[in-house]
């Protein structure tokens, strides 16, 4: 009864953390839309500057309390800030690029980021990469090739969610490099101020004044989306593991379909959606072989990395 017992509550746990993490994707998903609308209008820096001083004004609201002056107290500053502006440069990459493309396109890009994490995790994290997991990646990158189409049918502005997926693979290296040193708290409420302080001085060289209460309400609430997203996903990492919500991450996807649909009409053309299956399916595997492979270490002797 007590081994049904245990069962019961992490499964139940696990629940919890699909929700809060479905909720993340929700908020993301709706950040990326109204991005998408303001950016039509105001520059992207604009949009950026308003969405990093929301965020910060969000995580001092709900961090301060408990940690005070701690923090932004670092254990690893430079660390940090170089964390922040490599967050703020991912930001502004995809902004720009929502500015040109639709959503769908965006989101496929950046689902190259864990692919991008594994191929780099060997040379920059001293992590073993076995062939399997070598093969998934560069699959991968066949089918985030497929979805760029290069030459004569590309569209250049992708080349923004490129750079925004690259600055955002280093963003997650430098995370899981800063994981043991500053609370998951201090990390997101320095990069929000790094992206806040970074920006400030550029935003009257591009500012223009929203007019409407539609466009004064979406940069309102760009932060709340933004902060509100990334407190759900922590709250969703602290009820269950990182190899348990996984493949629930893909779910951006069709969340960036959705919502590009209903505001836009946007709907992803048959190689978009070639693509990113091929993109999906080769992270889905690169995840399957890391959980075996902590399976492996954890209940044998070490052995060869595939």
């Amino acid at each position: 009864m007590r081994i049904s017992s245990d069962s019961g509550r992490v499964e139940g746990a696990s629940m919890v953390g699909f929700g809060l993490l479905l909720a993340a994707i929700g908020c993301f998903s709706c950040l990326n839309g109204a991005v998408k609308w303001l950016t039509q209008t105001h520059d992207p820096l604009m949009v950026a500057w308003a969405r990093n001083i929301g965020a910060f004004v969000f995580m001092l609201a709900v961090f301060w309390p408990r940690h005070r002056a701690r923090l932004f107290r670092p254990v690893r500053p430079i660390g940090q800030v170089v964390r922040g502006l490599l967050l703020l440069g991912s930001t502004i990459f995809y902004f720009t690029g929502l500015s040109y493309l639709e959503m769908a396109t965006g989101a496929a890009i950046q689902l190259t980021g864990p692919l991008m994490v594994t191929a780099l995790s060997g040379p920059l994290l001293g992590e073993k990469v076995g062939w399997r997991r070598w093969t998934a990646v560069l699959v991968g990158f066949v089918g985030a090739l497929i979805v760029i189409r290069p030459g004569v049918d590309m569209q250049w502005p992708i080349l923004f969610f490129v750079a925004s997926a690259t600055c955002s693979t280093f963003y997650q290296i430098a995370t899981r490099h800063l994981a043991g040193h500053d609370s998951a708290a201090t990390g997101s409420a320095i990069a929000a101020a790094v992206g806040a302080i970074a920006l400030t001085p550029a935003a009257p060289a591009v500012w223009t004044t929203p007019e409407g209460a539609l466009p004064i309400a979406l940069f309102l609430g760009l932060g709340a989306l933004a902060g509100g997203g990334h407190f759900l996903l922590m709250s969703a990492y602290r009820y269950a593991g990182a190899s348990t919500l996984a493949p629930l991450n893909y779910a951006q996807l069709i969340g960036a379909v959705i919502v590009g649909y209903i505001l836009f009409g946007d709907f992803p053309d048959m190689w978009t959606w070639i693509g990113a299956a091929i993109i999906v399916g080769a992270g889905l595997y690169v995840g399957y072989r890391e959980r075996v492979r902590a399976a492996a270490q954890n209940v044998s002797p070490p052995m060869k990395s595939n």
